[in-house]
C-alpha cells in the first residue's frame, strides 16, 4: 500500500472518532440557602438564614441518550455544606471528558452519611466539607442536616436538625447539550423553602414558619426536635398529609426532606424514599 493511501485511511478514520468536551456535575443550594430566604417569601412575614445546610450526596449518574459515554459512577457519599457562597455556580461533584451529545438522564441519591475507605473515581472531586461537617454527620447517621435562625420584627427563633432519611432521585430531566468546547454541566438542585411548605402535595403550598416558631414552648429561643414532635396537626386547616399517616410537625418537615432534590433549578426527577 502507498504512504499517501495510508494517510488518507488513518486521516478517515480519525474524523470518525466522535468528538468530546467537558461534562461537569455540581450541586447548588440556590440563593435560599446561600443568602437566606426573606420575609416577602415567607407568607407570614418570617425572614431565614441557613448557618449550615449539609447534605449526603453519592450515587451521581448522567446518562446519553443520543451518544455514547456517561458520567456513571457508585462514589462513596460525600458531604457538602450548600451554604457555602457560589455566586451562582455552586460546588463542583463530578468532571469527565464525554462524547458531544445530548445527555438526558440523571440520578443520584441524599443518603445517611457513612465515612468510606475507598478511593474516587477518576471524574469524581472530593468535597471541600471540614472534618467537622463530616463528623457531625457520621456520628447522627445524617443525610441532610440543617442549622439556622428565623427573625420576624424583634423574635428570633433557631434550629439545628439532623435527618437520617435516604431518598433516591431517579429520571431526572437533565436536558443538557454537550458541544464544547467550554464544558457544559448538569446541576443538581436542592431548594431549602421545601423544609417550609404547609402542605405536603399541594402544587403551590405556601412557605410558612408561624406553626415552627409557636413549637417553641418553653421559650428559649431554640426550636427542638422534642417540641416539633410534641405539634399536633391534625386539626389544622393547613399541613395537610394526605395517606401518608404523619400526624406531627417533626415528621412532617422530616418529610420534606425527600422533596428537597431536583434537577437544573426546576427540573423534575423521580424520588423514592427508601427506609
Amino acid at each position: 500500500m502507498s504512504r499517501a493511501c495510508m494517510t488518507t485511511i488513518i486521516v478517515a478514520l480519525t474524523a470518525c472518532e466522535p468528538a468530546e468536551s467537558e461534562l461537569q456535575v455540581r450541586v447548588y443550594g440556590e440563593a435560599f440557602i446561600e443568602e437566606g430566604i426573606s420575609a416577602d417569601v415567607f407568607a407570614d412575614g418570617w425572614a431565614l438564614r441557613f448557618d449550615r445546610f449539609l447534605v449526603s450526596l453519592g450515587e451521581v449518574k448522567v446518562s446519553a441518550s443520543a451518544s455514547a459515554g456517561a458520567i456513571a459512577g457508585s462514589e462513596p457519599l460525600q458531604v457538602y455544606d450548600l451554604t457555602r457562597p457560589s455566586t451562582g455556580a455552586g460546588q463542583l461533584v463530578a468532571s469527565a471528558m464525554v462524547p458531544v451529545g445530548a445527555y438526558r438522564e440523571a440520578a443520584y441519591q441524599i443518603a445517611p452519611y457513612v465515612e468510606y475507605d475507598l478511593s474516587y473515581g477518576d471524574e469524581f472531586v472530593e468535597s471541600d466539607a471540614t472534618a467537622e461537617d463530616r463528623e457531625l454527620m457520621k456520628t447522627g447517621g445524617f443525610s441532610v442536616y440543617v442549622a439556622g435562625a428565623a427573625t420576624k420584627g424583634a423574635v428570633t427563633k433557631t434550629f439545628a436538625w439532623g435527618f437520617a432519611t435516604r431518598t433516591s432521585y431517579s429520571a431526572c430531566e437533565a436536558e443538557v447539550e454537550v458541544e464544547g468546547p467550554d464544558p457544559d454541566s448538569v446541576e443538581i438542585t436542592v431548594h431549602g423553602d421545601h423544609l417550609f411548605y404547609d402542605d405536603l402535595f399541594a402544587e403551590e403550598p405556601n412557605v410558612a414558619f408561624d406553626l415552627v416558631a409557636g413549637a417553641d414552648v418553653d421559650g428559649d429561643g431554640a426550636v427542638t426536635r422534642a417540641e416539633l414532635e410534641a405539634v399536633d396537626l391534625r386539626p389544622l386547616a393547613n399541613y395537610q398529609v394526605g395517606s401518608t399517616g404523619i400526624v406531627d410537625l417533626w415528621r412532617f418537615i422530616e418529610h420534606q426532606t425527600t422533596t428537597l432534590g431536583h434537577i437544573n433549578g426546576e427540573g423534575h426527577c423521580q424520588s423514592t424514599r427508601e427506609e
